[in-house]
């Protein structure tokens, strides 16, 4: 029996061996199962961190640009106000001449640009200075038939040669419409400078 049982032991001691082995061997692959998991882990969480932080850069910079877009358009509307204003007060300056230079600028117009026929339609504001008496002597000193429309345009200033042919809109209004685009650009040098800001310095 006592070799029976040292046999005995001995496949036991051995079965115990390859046991502890096994459950080695399982524990070292589940702690390397377990160290991959959380590098994976670790990697994705470090991937959404660097996406996160791409997704704020890209959406600041949205931000900057849009504001910057905005700062632009206010510029821009800014300067076009004041534009504005400068072709008003150019055909305000026009209206408030006294009535003597106010006549001969209108009829500097007539003189360039009537026909023989045409009525001069002007505006209700300036029927007491441009009446029939000063159509009837502009036409004969021009040596044109001229009359004096009983009409009158919606304009703040000006004329409008009614012809046979065609009408000559001859208003302020759209005088500075037409003229404009041809000087703008040099008018917003004059009150802005080279440099977009505007001029102070009081110079032309």
């Amino acid at each position: 029996m006592e070799g029976k049982d040292a046999i005995t032991a001995a496949i036991i001691a051995d079965a115990e061996k390859k046991a502890e082995a096994v459950i080695n061997d399982a524990l070292a692959e589940t702690e390397e199962l377990m160290q991959k998991t959380r590098n994976e882990l670790a990697r994705r969480e470090n991937e959404r961190i660097a996406e996160a932080k791409e997704d704020a850069v890209r959406a600041v910079n949205r931000r900057a640009t849009l504001a910057a877009l905005d700062g632009r358009k206010a510029v821009l509307a800014a300067k076009q106000t004041v534009m504005d204003k400068v072709y008003d007060a150019a055909v305000t300056k026009i209206l408030n001449m006294t009535d003597n230079v106010y006549r001969d600028f209108i009829g500097g117009l007539v003189k360039r640009y009537a026909d023989d026929g045409d009525e001069i339609m002007i505006a209700e504001r300036d029927a007491k200075r441009l009446n029939y008496d000063w159509a009837e002597s502009l036409g004969r000193s021009i040596g044109k038939d001229i009359t004096l429309s009983r009409k009158y345009h919606g304009g703040r200033g000006g004329i409008i040669l009614v012809g046979d042919k065609c009408d000559k809109n001859l208003t302020l209004d759209a005088a500075v419409k037409q003229l404009r685009p041809l000087c703008e650009g040099e008018i917003a040098v004059r009150l802005f400078g080279s440099n977009g800001k505007r001029n102070t310095d009081g110079n032309n």
